[in-house]
């Protein structure tokens, strides 16, 4: 069990930054498992661009990590040997290393008085307490993992077994997100996993089983469940499934069971390339009619992709792991889209480190932010968050800011979804001076009204000869993810692929005309 000294050392000396920081009122508060721990006369709770930071050493050290400073080069080295831990942070330099992994961070690290702060999210996802910040209440609000020894009420055996089970807990891969569109179910992952997918009858649905995993706590928190532990979403735009069911399906052996339920038979075929992405992908029965239109974009006759010399792209997150940018930009890949957030608080944790590895390569940079709101508050909380996250990147990408609005879970009206899709869009604009980009499934697409049109258009259709076709809102695009399960040197496993209604110098040449 964690020593509860360190909740102390995490109240006594936060961070005090005055230039950038916003301090708390004296009635500041830390809370321990639901308990207020009464915090010290003078000592306030500190923001930092919107970020909570914490003194480091004095916080591992507590947890049993020896702490090494390099002041030559401002590098903190952080190990622990039992859990084969090895992290290393440079002072101003927001890309941390994790086990030879790079990481991007929030903020980066700030040495005063002799000491280095962290992002309090930091410390979070390398000790594996729960730690959140209540900005409205100036709360730090402090979570234990559970545990129980010989002597607790709750204990179903002794403190040895209880420690094999948490520690098999920690080890399951961890779902995030669950997803419908474009006539394939998505499911992310934390962790390689080996699905057992089956169909099926009276009534029909595909049935996804996937041993030694768990929800993450994140998706729990997010989603809706009955008493029964089972949470659902419909699906209203796609004609052979009526909607997505997900639970813990069982937890000896621990396993999620995700259930699609189907209008009629269909085929599939699963795509698992271990990249964090379980893809089961329902099986066209007859090629989409086209309706005819002056726009080429929708023409269904095209040939392979880039035939035209369209300029050619991808766009990733930390699901696809250390790329080697280098080798994409050589692989002819001359732009980039990278997930910066979610939600309005998840930042991922690649987008710093992809961020720099694409302008190193010279490959044009952009960033989206993938939509979970339902409310018009909502959605601006949530480009609250992109913004700050474009921000810690430098400000200004090559590339316009991204709304990713692709799922529907709680089953908002078109009216609606126009309504909070705009929310966000506005905010953005207003935040950032650049106009946003949408991006969405070729049928998510016919939900958004014609006002929309303002807009450009990223739309998926995986495909290599069927191109998007028109919607009430777009009657052409300006990129198309055409494949999310391409192949790019530099990138291991599947990656998305997407293709630019233009060549690389009608891209630029558009972008300089944003300046003008």
């Amino acid at each position: 069990m964690k020593n509860i000294r360190w909740f102390a050392f995490l109240f006594l000396f936060l961070l005090v930054f005055p230039e950038e920081s916003h301090a708390a009122s004296s009635s500041s508060h830390i809370q321990l498992d639901g308990k207020d721990i009464s915090v010290a006369e003078g000592v306030q709770i500190q923001e930092v661009k919107g970020n909570v930071l914490v003194p480091l050493r004095l916080i591992v050290e507590e947890l049993g990590y020896k702490v090494n400073w390099e002041s030559r080069t401002s590098t903190v080295t952080i190990q622990n040997q039992d859990k084969n831990q090895n992290l290393s942070l440079q002072v101003n330099n927001p890309i941390a290393s994790v086990n030879g992994r790079q990481m991007g961070l929030a903020v980066a690290p700030l040495l005063t008085g002799g000491t280095t702060y962290v992002p309090i999210r930091f410390v979070s996802e390398q000790t594996g307490i729960d730690v959140t910040w209540n900005s409205e209440l100036k709360t730090v609000i402090l979570t234990t993992p559970a545990t129980s020894n010989g002597n607790s009420e709750s204990s179903h055996g002794n403190s040895a077994t209880q420690t094999v089970t948490d520690v098999e807990e920690s080890a399951r891969a961890a779902i995030s997100q669950i997803s419908f569109t474009d006539h394939q179910l998505t499911i992310a992952v934390n962790g390689k996993v080996s699905p057992k997918v089956t169909t099926l009858t009276n009534a029909d649905r595909i049935v996804v089983d996937i041993p030694d995993s768990k929800l993450s706590d994140d998706f729990l928190s997010s989603q809706s469940f009955d008493k029964g532990g089972q949470g659902a979403f419909p699906v209203t735009d796609d004609p052979d499934v009526s909607q997505v069911r997900y639970s813990k399906f069982s937890t000896n052996p621990a396993s999620v069971r995700i259930v699609v339920d189907l209008n009629n038979s269909t085929s599939y075929h699963v795509q698992n390339a271990d990249d964090g992405k379980v893809v089961i992908a329902l099986d066209q029965k007859t090629e989409e009619a086209t309706p005819a239109g002056p726009d080429t974009a929708i023409t269904p006759t095209e040939p392979s992709i880039a035939s035209d010399g369209h300029a050619q792209g991808i766009d990733v997150s930390h699901y696809n792991g250390n790329i080697d940018w280098q080798q994409v930009a050589a692989a002819g890949k001359t732009f980039a889209f990278i997930k910066a957030t979610e939600g309005t608080q998840y930042q991922d944790n690649q987008f710093l480190v992809n961020v720099q590895g694409a302008r190193d390569a010279n490959i044009l940079v952009g960033a989206y932010h993938f939509l979970n709101a339902t409310t018009v508050d909502g959605a601006r909380q949530e480009a609250a968050n992109f913004a700050r996250a474009i921000d810690s990147a430098g400000g200004r990408l090559d590339l316009p800011p991204v709304l990713d609005y692709e799922n529907n879970p709680k089953n908002l009206s078109p009216a609606q979804i126009s309504e909070v899709a705009h929310a966000f869009l506005d905010e953005m604009e207003r935040l950032t001076g650049r106009q946003p980009i949408v991006y969405t499934g070729n049928v998510f697409a016919s939900k958004f009204d014609p006002t929309f049109s303002m807009y450009k258009l990223w739309v998926a259709r995986y495909s290599t000869t069927q191109k998007p076709t028109a919607v009430p809102a777009w009657n052409s695009w300006w990129a198309w993810q055409y494949s999310s399960t391409g192949s790019v040197p530099g990138i291991r496993g599947a990656v998305d692929l997407d293709e630019y209604n233009g060549t690389i110098d009608e891209l630029r040449s558009s972008l300089a005309g944003e300046l003008d």
